[in-house]
């Protein structure tokens, strides 16, 4: 029997029933006197049993989960329920409305970069190294820190890009090194670092990791490769860093793929690395995965300009300004050396 259904079978009727009871009253004698009449006892038992055999009140509805209301939340001014869930997303969209800084440091590291190998002493005196352990366990630690999607709710704001580039270059004497990042190359499949690649050109580096960090770089370095492509002292290197081993072996495997959509004039300056930059990443001004990094690196290995995420006009018209500057320098100083 359910919660609501009414007791099935016969019921039998009480002295509440009309025809019952006047039935009853006929075959009675009307000299025998009502018992229940005089006595609370009889009384009281005969309203329970009345009450037993009559039909139950109907049940009031239980209430469903659509009919209560919830309560409204309060949201920041200007957000309604659904724009932004969480606080990430929310300081996101507030730094989106403030204005970008311009780069105030220097790009890079302090050290020259080099590929001759390390000695065993070397070796030796960057293992017990203090400072180097500090902040490997700083990285470590900043790395456990951060949420796994903090990269990606940061993409709200400006599309990840924390900086604008600088009108002008880096001077030369606060100007910083490129690190050396090694990795496989897309002609031959050989080994290559950017140290080598790098050392007496001017360059323009572009950091990648995804098909929307490819077109952040292109919107920075394709009104330059237009004018100085064929620049015999220029050229244009990129790296494809995956820093994830799954994500690189998934790269490796469709790297056909990749040299078909990459001009073949670019396969020798194009590598794949899997290189950890977690010690390198503040001084590179990494801030975001999935945004793409264009640096400007002289012939001798120093950043003298760099941008991030999509390019301004004004962006991508200093970068061309200040390559233009950097080719003229460098064929001044050839021609100093030939005359001497």
């Amino acid at each position: 029997m359910g919660l609501h259904d009414a007791p099935k079978g016969p019921i039998q009727a009480g002295h509440d029933d009309p025809q019952i009871g006047a039935s009853a009253s006929a075959s009675t004698p009307s000299a025998s006197p009502n018992p229940s009449a005089s006595d609370p006892i009889a009384q009281s038992t005969a309203t329970q049993s009345t009450d037993f055999t009559s039909h139950p009140p109907p049940a009031a509805p239980l209430a469903t989960p659509h009919d209560r209301q919830r309560p409204e939340a309060n949201f920041a001014p200007g957000l309604q329920r659904g724009d932004f869930g969480d606080s990430v997303s929310r300081k996101a969209a507030e730094a989106d409305k403030q204005p970008l800084p311009f780069l105030a440091t220097a790009l890079g590291v302090l050290k020259k970069p080099s590929t001759v190998p390390l000695t065993r002493e070397e070796k030796r005196e960057r293992f017990v190294d203090q400072d180097r352990r500090m902040a490997k366990r700083r990285a470590i630690v900043k790395e456990a820190t951060r949420g796994y999607f903090n990269d990606f709710h940061a993409t709200r704001s400006h599309g990840g890009k924390t900086w604008r580039a600088p009108g002008t270059m880096i001077r030369h004497d606060r100007s910083l090194y490129f690190p050396s990042i090694s990795g496989t190359c897309l002609a031959d499949r050989s080994t290559k670092s950017t140290t080598d690649m790098l050392q007496g050109k001017v360059s323009i580096v572009s950091l990648i990791s995804s098909t929307i960090s490819e077109q952040h770089t292109k919107s920075f370095n394709s009104e330059t490769l237009q004018v100085y492509d064929n620049h015999p002292s220029f050229q244009l290197v990129q790296v494809n860093l995956q820093e994830n081993a799954l994500k690189m072996y998934l790269v490796s495997l469709f790297l056909s793929n990749l040299r078909r959509q990459t001009p073949a004039s670019q396969h020798g300056s194009y590598i794949l690395s899997r290189q950890n930059m977690e010690l390198d990443r503040d001084a590179m001004g990494l801030h975001n995965k999935h945004v793409g990094y264009t640096y400007l690196v002289g012939p001798d290995l120093k950043i003298r300009w760099a941008g991030c995420g999509f390019a301004e006009e004004e962006e991508s018209r200093a970068l061309l300004n200040c390559t233009a500057v950097l080719l003229r320098r460098a064929e001044e100083a050839e021609k100093e050396k030939a005359s001497a």
